[in-house]
C-alpha cells in the first residue's frame, strides 16, 4: 500500500501543481485598454507643429494627418484625440524664455471642426508628459518644411 500511495503522489502532484499555477495566472491577467478617443469624441484629422528658435533661429513645420503612414503618425493622431491631451492648457511657458531654446506650437484639427493649440518652450518645468510625447512623435512622424527665420 505504501508503494501505491507513493506512485499516486509521484504521478499526480506535478500535474495538480501545474493546473493550480495556470489557473492562478489566468485569473490575474486583464486586457490592456486601447488609448483612443471615445466614440462620441472627435477624432484628430491633422497635427501641424511649428518648431522655432534654437541657436540658428530656424523655423520648421511638421505635419501629420490621416495620410501619413508610419507608426509614429498613428501615435500622434491617437494621443492628440485623447482626453488627457484635449484638457491641456494653451501654453506651458517658462518664467525666463532665455537662451536659444526651441519653442513648439502644436495645432490640432479635429473631425468636429474644432482646433486646439498648445505652446511650450524646450525644457520648461511642468510641461505635461502627454505634450512632450506628442512633440517627440511628431518630430519622428511628420513631413517637414524648413525655412530660415528672417533677420
Amino acid at each position: 500500500m505504501n508503494n501505491s500511495i507513493a506512485r499516486l503522489f509521484r504521478n499526480r502532484i506535478p500535474a495538480v501543481l501545474v493546473l493550480v499555477t495556470l489557473l492562478s495566472v489566468a485569473g490575474t491577467t486583464a486586457p490592456v485598454p486601447a488609448v483612443a478617443a471615445a466614440p462620441d469624441e472627435p477624432r484628430t484629422e491633422s497635427v501641424l507643429m511649428r518648431r522655432s528658435g534654437g541657436l540658428t533661429g530656424m523655423v520648421e513645420h511638421f505635419t501629420v494627418d490621416r495620410t501619413t503612414a508610419n507608426r509614429y503618425a498613428a501615435e500622434v493622431l491617437t494621443t492628440t484625440a485623447s482626453r488627457r491631451f484635449r484638457v491641456l492648457r494653451s501654453a506651458y511657458l517658462p518664467a525666463d524664455p532665455c537662451c536659444d531654446r526651441f519653442t513648439y506650437t502644436v495645432v490640432v484639427r479635429y473631425s468636429d471642426n474644432t482646433v486646439k493649440t498648445v505652446t511650450t518652450v524646450e525644457n520648461t518645468a511642468g510641461t505635461p508628459q502627454v505634450l512632450l510625447d506628442v512633440i517627440q512623435s511628431t518630430l519622428l512622424a511628420g513631413r517637414t518644411e524648413r525655412r530660415a527665420q528672417p533677420a
